[in-house]
């Protein structure tokens, strides 16, 4: 008897199971309906051929639903995977994250006079929680994270810090230049810490997981604006984000990210491919936000990764050059029916190019150009100490010229050049050439690891996005570039990698392997040193 009502007990809980999952299904599917119900809405109206993408959006519902219902546990299990291995720095990284959010846009004036508003705690506060927990683990040594913050790839990045720092003596807003500086110096002593009390590789495979999170909530934000602020959230044609506030380059940098993680790990040169539905459906998301967005650099920034996975894939390779030669005679065939097909290509891509824009403002940049020309002339005045960190930009230059509501130069180079001089640039610029340096050295190099050997490849075609970004936006300077600090991170990982020393009877001379680092040695350098 006592085994009869345990099998019904069995039994009821399967259904209670069951129940439950189908449940959680039909609140998915409802879910997906409205939304895709409300975007085709919002796009019928929005569009010359609003009608016509809204009829495609309908044919695609149906698999896009199935891909949705297929990807879902897919991405649950990858948040408990990433809820498991919860850490110290996990709610440290979110507050810099948290910080960077902005909800509203004042000008120069506004922020000259009162700095401190209460929208500007919410970046203050969570800034300063993060320096007492810094400062409080140093104490207490857990880690004792100051001579990583002064070695390697992040000592540059802090003596960069110090340098900004120091232009507080003649800064045209020494207030604005001393808080700046301090602040990002917090964020490069956040990464130190993590890369003192890193495990191993698991630690930056997570630190990267977790930095894409957040990529990932900011365009999800995006998207929920849409339905509730349409006009708003589609400012001039361009997917933008309303509360918070977020650019239309910063949508399409974030839709790149995702679309560039997502395809390298669905077309992996190293190892196997997971969890192909839920990389299949960020990559259809990231896609659709960088379109949306408009944003040429984040366009360009995506080839780029493409190129860069092919040319590091001997099996791509084969296909894209077979594939190029098979597709070369139908091209040239139809170009020969139709000789109008050239200048019909090429119109679309100056269209993409042009953005619907007017040649002046293609010409300048968005009128970029003309802010650094000016900024430059007011550099040439100070060419030995620049006009101050974090403020030359905002105060001496695009004050002056009326563009009070932006608030950055538009360019990572020009920023710290007309801040810093040449001083900055320089260690500035060696902590980026180191992470080119050591990122391509760790996919060359055999022996690391499969799994570290195609982190580093994802890394590298997203630090191409991120280095092209710079010369046209803020990026890598400005608080906080957390996914680059995740890039250096990983690349001072590469620099400081354990290395075997073998002696001429190919016996280990020096093993300096942790616990948490034996996992990650090649079996094949094993077996050879052994042998």
């Amino acid at each position: 008897m006592s085994y009869g009502a345990l099998d019904r007990t069995r039994e009821t809980s399967g259904i209670f199971t069951r129940d439950r999952r189908t449940m959680w299904l039909l609140g998915l599917f409802i879910a997906v309906g409205c939304a895709v119900s409300v975007g085709i809405t919002v796009v019928a109206g929005s569009y010359d051929y609003g009608v016509l993408i809204a009829a495609g959006g309908l044919l695609l519902a149906v698999p896009g639903v199935a891909l949705v219902i297929k990807a879902a546990p897919e991405g649950i299990a990858a948040a408990r995977a990433l809820a498991r291995n919860w850490t110290w720095w996990h709610p440290l990284w979110f507050f810099i994250y948290f910080s960077t959010l902005v909800f509203r846009i004042r000008g120069v004036d506004a922020a000259a006079q009162n700095p401190l508003d209460g929208y500007a705690m919410l970046r203050v506060l969570p800034e300063a929680f993060v320096s007492m927990a810094l400062i409080t683990r140093l104490i207490l040594k857990k880690p004792n994270w100051l001579g990583s913050l002064f070695r390697g790839i992040p000592g540059a990045m802090a003596i960069y810090c110090l340098v900004c720092l120091a232009t507080t003596g003649w800064s045209v807003n020494a207030g604005w230049t001393a808080y700046k500086s301090l602040e990002f110096l917090a964020d490069v002593s956040l990464l130190a810490a993590v890369v003192a009390s890193a495990e191993g590789f698991f630690t930056y495979e997570n630190l990267v997981d977790w930095t894409l999170t957040f990529y990932g909530i900011s365009l999800v934000g995006v998207w929920l604006n849409l339905p509730i602020w349409p006009t708003e959230a589609m400012d001039g044609g361009r997917l933008t984000g309303v509360m918070p506030v977020e650019a239309s380059n910063s949508v399409g940098t974030s839709g790149a990210v995702l679309s560039i993680i997502s395809l390298c790990r669905l077309l992996p040169v190293f190892g196997k491919a997971k969890n192909r539905a839920w990389y299949t459906l960020l990559l259809m998301f990231g896609l659709a936000s960088m379109i949306l967005s408009k944003t040429r650099n984040a366009e360009a920034a995506f080839i780029f990764a493409v190129f860069v996975i092919i040319v590091f894939s001997p099996r791509l390779k084969k296909v894209s050059l077979w594939g190029g030669l098979a597709l070369a005679p139908v091209v040239a065939l139809a170009v020969m029916m139709n000789d109008r097909l050239t200048g019909y290509a090429g119109n679309f891509v100056l269209e993409v190019v042009n953005r619907d824009q007017s040649s002046g403002a293609v010409d300048t940049l968005s009128g970029r150009t003309g802010w650094w020309a000016f900024g430059l002339e007011q550099l040439a005045k100070h060419p030995f100490t620049g006009l101050g960190a974090y403020a030359a930009g905002r105060f001496a230059v695009l004050g002056k010229l009326g563009v009070g509501a932006a608030a950055m130069m538009h360019s990572d180079w020009i920023e710290i050049l007309i801040g810093t001089s040449f001083w900055g640039i320089i260690p500035f610029a060696a902590a980026l050439l180191g992470a080119w340096w050591y990122l391509f050295r760790c996919i060359r190099s055999e022996i690391f690891t499969p799994e570290q050997r195609q982190l580093a490849l994802e890394l590298f075609a997203l630090l191409g996005m991120l280095t092209l970004h710079s010369f046209f936006n803020d990026e890598l300077a400005w608080h906080c570039p957390l996914l680059y600090f995740a890039i250096l991170g990983y690349a001072e990982f590469i620099r400081t990698y354990p290395k075997i020393q073998l002696k001429p009877g190919l016996q280990l001379r020096r093993l300096r392997f942790t616990e948490s680092s034996v996992s990650e040695v090649p079996l094949n350098l094993v077996r050879k040193t052994v042998n």
